[in-house]
């Protein structure tokens, strides 16, 4: 390590912009998974009126709703929102521990990955 003034400081400033630098990075995947979690909301937003339509086209066309028939045509849709849920509990899981690591790495004065905003209004578990 350099004794020298100039080498201290120097040693500090290549401190601080790795550490800025990896803040920004942490930062950057919170907002990306973020993204993910509001793409996720919209398809299972999509699939959830996709069984609406289904289940009023059959109720239309046979006056009744067979349980059977209604899940065989549904099925599908169903199983797709049981995986989009999973998705989002790790989502929300892999974001906590990002903006713990955030925190703890002192990210707070560099960047409020926190700030990044999605586009689903509703969201009440806001952070």
């Amino acid at each position: 390590m350099n004794s020298s003034p100039f080498g201290n400081l120097f040693d500090k400033f290549k401190s601080s912009t790795k550490q800025a630098a990896d803040q920004m990075k942490l930062a950057g995947k919170i907002a990306g998974l973020k993204v993910e979690r509001s793409t996720q909301k919209a398809e299972r937003e999509r699939l959830l009126k996709e069984i609406g339509s289904k289940t009023f086209s059959i109720f239309h066309k046979t006056k009744a709703l067979d349980s059977s028939t209604l899940e065989e045509e549904i099925i599908n849709e169903l199983r797709h929102i049981e995986r989009i849920d999973k998705r989002m509990d790790e989502i929300e899981t892999e974001i906590s521990a990002l903006q713990q690591e955030l925190a703890h790495s002192g990210g707070k004065d560099i960047v409020e990955a926190e700030d990044v905003e999605e586009s689903d209004e509703s969201e009440k578990d806001e952070d």
